[in-house]
């Protein structure tokens, strides 16, 4: 770390806005670049707890959670500097090979963060295929083989409401849940954690005002929301880097076993399997995460949803295969 950047550092705009970082992600720096803060009231101002580039001591992430402190916050626009030094912490020769493959993935959630954030707001689709492509290859170098246990990704994964949070998520349980039923062969774990990532890119044709709502839908707004996967799949359709397989992922990630979803009202095997996998850890995500207008569901809570929404809303046996491996810790 040069003193150049620690003096930056230390110059963090005064602008109120700020990112919770999970403690744990604390555990294997020895320093961080930028000021980290605490919020002590729900509601009020963090205040300053570590001033950037001093030492990190090796017991300070147990000392934090022993006494309740479950995030640390970094300002919003010093954010993606902390997330690519943890990212290169963590994937350094010194230590990649000793740091879990949940801790590897949510430092590179963190660090991919910007990026999708801006790619996902450009007109232009082509930087957010690039990045879903690039996204799906490191997602899947860290997960397939390596006996990733959901329980734990979730335990690392960010809940908020935020693009890049819920798309990382989707995919890597996508990858998971794959894996475990069989549904992809060798390099295809990248094109379905590919099309995972990109599975709501047509919600960016939709209001902000729509997606933020802190209410209840009205009926014409829930009709555009609804049209956010033939919007997406008729961006991405004629795109030669898009597969079939890919492609129904984002067409048909909100048909229902039943056939009550849309946006055709396909049911059972005339859904795409890819497709099928999908929504059941989609729904997993958006119950547990927080959204504008209610409070995140528990995990145990979601789970107990979507198994009794097996055979209505989703498919039995992979609702099967995902509660058998929820469960596992």
């Amino acid at each position: 770390m040069t003193a150049t950047a620690c003096a930056e550092s230390k110059s963090a705009n005064p602008a109120s806005s700020y990112m919770g970082i999970q403690v744990e992600m604390l555990r294997r720096l020895h320093h961080s670049t930028v000021d980290l803060y605490i919020q002590y009231d729900s509601g009020s101002e963090p205040v300053l707890y570590y001033r950037a580039c001093g030492p990190l001591e090796a017991d300070q992430t147990s000392r934090l959670l022993e006494s309740g402190v479950r995030q640390v916050f970094v300002r919003t626009d010093e954010f993606h500097r902390f997330a690519s030094h943890l990212l290169d912490t963590v994937d350094s020769d010194t230590e990649r090979e000793t740091v879990p493959p949940c801790e590897r993935f949510a430092a590179l959630q963190l660090a991919m963060a910007v990026e999708i954030e801006h790619a996902a707001r450009l007109v232009d689709s082509g930087p957010y295929v690039a990045v879903a492509d690039k996204l799906g290859r490191d997602l899947t170098t860290m997960l397939v083989n390596n006996n990733v246990l959901p329980s734990d990704l979730f335990r690392l994964a960010r809940h908020d409401f935020l693009t890049f949070t819920h798309i990382t998520n989707v995919a890597s349980y996508g990858v998971l849940l794959a894996e475990r039923l069989g549904l992809c062969d060798g390099s295809q774990y990248e094109s379905l954690a590919k099309a995972a990532i990109l599975h709501d890119i047509g919600k960016r044709f939709i209001p902000a005002s729509i997606l933020q709502k802190p209410a209840k839908l009205d009926p014409e707004e829930r009709a555009i929301i609804e049209t956010h996967p033939q919007r997406g799949y008729e961006e991405l359709c004629t795109r030669e880097d898009m597969a079939h397989e890919q492609l129904m992922i984002v067409y048909q990630h909100h048909e229902r076993f039943d056939g009550k979803g849309y946006p055709v009202g396909l049911q059972g095997d005339e859904i795409h399997p890819w497709a099928r996998m999908l929504a059941v850890v989609d729904v997993f995500d958006a119950m547990t995460g927080i959204r504008p207008y209610r409070r995140p569901a528990t995990a145990a809570d979601a789970m107990d949803y979507i198994c009794k929404s097996a055979g209505t809303h989703f498919d039995p046996e992979m609702v099967a295969c995902w509660n058998s491996m929820m469960a596992k810790s």
